[in-house]
């Protein structure tokens, strides 16, 4: 397909990008030009890759419970008869010398208990005893690429488009795949490992913000939570093909099937007609949606001057607006048009240089206040959701205990819409976390107490799972809603790598502590829990409130509702809200941090 871009208009100068994306969101023709053609096949193949791409995760992000399992072993002297083992040791023998003087020497040599795994990368390689630190180093070196991916992802999607980054990351993932299953040195594994996190990432968000940006906007919810259920239909699947398959190599080989599935329809999609427009490739544009309308809906072929649909929305992105789309303040009575607010906006909202974005977040005392909450929350939360999953080895069936964990996320990404319209985020999240830790920390009580029924264990864990999910999934809405729009791409994406670093922390403390103190991880994930939720605390609530268009607005209205609450205390008649707009809808959590970056550029 030909590049063709269009020439800037002469006397007119070009708005940034960032400023054709705030506009584009404010006076978008393409909503109605998507719900004229409806869903149809053209759409489907969009779906269809962003929801095989969840889909494929599971095998790479929790899958080392099965791929780098340690089974029992001990010491392995049957090669020589001047030792024998060390009696309460697994990495100590004793050894006779030529004079018969005894003297114990560490282990070179491991029997390892094969009822439950043939083959692991523990087994493999030996990482037990003085090689036991390398163990967690095989999850948290994927989380480590994961942090690179989430940037580049972002970066890409940006520069080179949403399906650039998505056949980039499918055709990385498929080559590093290979690789790790035909690596025959550790130090392979773990190079192949740490870019499947990065190419794992690169293509996550960038698949979804490609759906959600040729969505029919009625349909937007409902796709949202769709595209999140093949993460936990998969936890289900890899445990039952675990079960069957108990070689980590042909394990990884055969739960990297989505791969293949990615290989075909990577090329059957377009890229996303908005982010073409945006950067002015407007006969591209037209293709993808004159495509768009023979797979959709053949009959308005005739009907639809698709091409002047595209030039004119992007005439309007780039020309002084004749007809200003108004923005209302905090009260209802002020409006301000999109550009008079673009134009208006400083450091304190990111406007600048490369770093005025990230430094923004930083500036004013109550973003400060936000961004380092949340960031600790994220940290938290991560910790703990992808914590209990890596602890498949305190109990007697890893297999079923998957497989529950994967039922029990199902109903976490569809039950929290009613909730949380009804509930409001705050008060959710601040629940299931505070109770997931309760919960928790009262496992660390039975085991201390050596109380120990594994059904009962298993019925804790599981209801703390559920909570951890539901905080997680409410807190992509949450989160982006508690930034200005001109900060949300910024929040979010701190958010996100927050979230990835507290995923590398689990191994340490389910692999390194854990094997040794059973009760240190439910103690350490329930105060983490506990602690993210009272952290909380310290946050607004955002349902039912108008999302805060810059800083300014956000310190006003924050003001507005301090001076309410005092009116309430001396007249409780006079209660009501100061919003002008209802944010009941619910976007599904994905949805959520996409729309939160694209309202300002985030991934234009």
């Amino acid at each position: 397909m030909r590049r063709k871009t269009v020439e800037r208009t002469p006397g007119v100068e070009e708005k940034p990008i960032s400023k054709r994306i705030w506009e584009m969101n404010t006076a978008d023709g393409l909503d109605d030009f998507l719900n004229q053609i409806g869903t149809g096949k053209w759409s489907y193949l969009f779906f269809a890759v962003s929801a095989v791409v969840p889909g494929l995760l599971p095998i790479y992000l929790i899958g080392s419970e099965f791929l780098n399992a340690v089974p029992s072993y001990s010491c392995d002297t049957a090669d020589s008869n001047r030792t024998r083992p060390l009696n309460g040791s697994q990495c100590w023998m004793i050894e006779e010398d030529s004079t018969g003087h005894e003297q114990i020497v560490p282990c070179k040599k491991w029997i390892y208990d094969t009822s439950v795994f043939q083959s692991t990368i523990t087994m493999e390689w030996n990482l037990v005893c003085d090689r036991a630190h390398l163990s967690p180093f095989f999850q948290t070196i994927y989380t480590a690429g994961c942090f690179l991916g989430g940037i580049l992802g972002a970066i890409t999607a940006n520069r080179y488009g949403r399906r650039w980054s998505v056949k980039t990351g499918t055709l990385l993932t498929t080559g590093f795949t290979v690789l790790l299953v035909l690596s025959r040195w550790f130090w392979l594994v773990m190079l192949s490992r740490f870019f499947l996190g990065v190419s794992n990432t690169i293509m996550v968000y960038p698949s979804f913000i490609n759906s959600m940006e040729i969505c029919q906007p009625s349909l937007r919810t409902t796709v949202g939570i769709f595209l999140a259920l093949p993460y936990a239909l998969m936890m289900i699947g890899l445990s039952g093909l675990a079960y069957w398959i108990r070689d980590w190599r042909i394990l990884q080989a055969a739960a990297s099937w989505p791969c293949l599935v990615l290989l075909v329809l990577v090329f059957l999609i377009d890229e996303s007609p908005r982010w073409l427009i945006v950067r002015g490739r407007l006969e591209e544009a037209t293709e993808v949606l004159q495509r768009a309308v023979r797979l959709n809906r053949p009959n308005l072929s005739q009907e639809l001057d698709v091409s002047a649909l595209v030039h004119s929305m992007y005439q309007k992105l780039n020309t002084p607006q004749t007809q200003k789309t108004r923005m209302f303040s905090a009260t209802g009575g002020n409006a301000l048009s999109c550009s008079e607010s673009f134009n208006a906006l400083g450091l304190d909202d990111g406007v600048g240089p490369w770093w005025a974005g990230p430094m923004a977040l930083l500036r004013t005392k109550i973003i400060r206040k936000v961004t380092l909450v949340l960031f600790a929350v994220w940290l938290l939360q991560g910790i703990v959701y992808l914590g209990l999953p890596l602890s498949s080895s305190s109990f007697s069936s890893p297999f079923l205990y998957m497989a529950l964990l994967g039922v029990f996320e199902i109903p976490a990404y569809t039950l929290t819409a009613p909730i949380t319209k009804r509930l409001g985020r705050k008060s959710v999240v601040i629940t299931c976390l505070v109770c997931c830790g309760a919960l928790l920390i009262s496992v660390t009580g039975l085991l201390l107490a050596d109380l120990k029924n594994e059904w009962i264990h298993i019925a804790i864990v599981m209801a703390s799972y559920l909570l951890i999910c539901t905080a997680y999934q409410v807190n992509f809405l949450y989160a982006p809603e508690l930034f200005p729009t001109t900060l949300r791409p910024w929040g979010t994406a701190v958010c996100g790598l927050s979230a990835y670093v507290g995923f590398s922390i689990p191994p340490f403390i389910t692999d390194y502590v854990g094997s040794e103190h059973t009760w240190v991880p439910p103690a350490v994930f329930g105060c983490c829990s506990a602690i993210a939720g009272l952290l909380l605390f310290l946050l607004p609530e955002t349902n039912g409130r108008r999302l805060p268009e810059t800083v300014a607005d956000l310190m006003k209205r924050l003001e507005e509702e301090k001076s309410r609450r005092a009116d309430v205390i001396r007249s409780p008649s006079s209660s009501h809200l100061i919003y002008g707009s209802d944010n009941n809808a619910f976007s599904p959590p994905i949805v959520s941090t996409i729309s939160g970056g694209q309202q300002n550029g985030g991934f234009s």
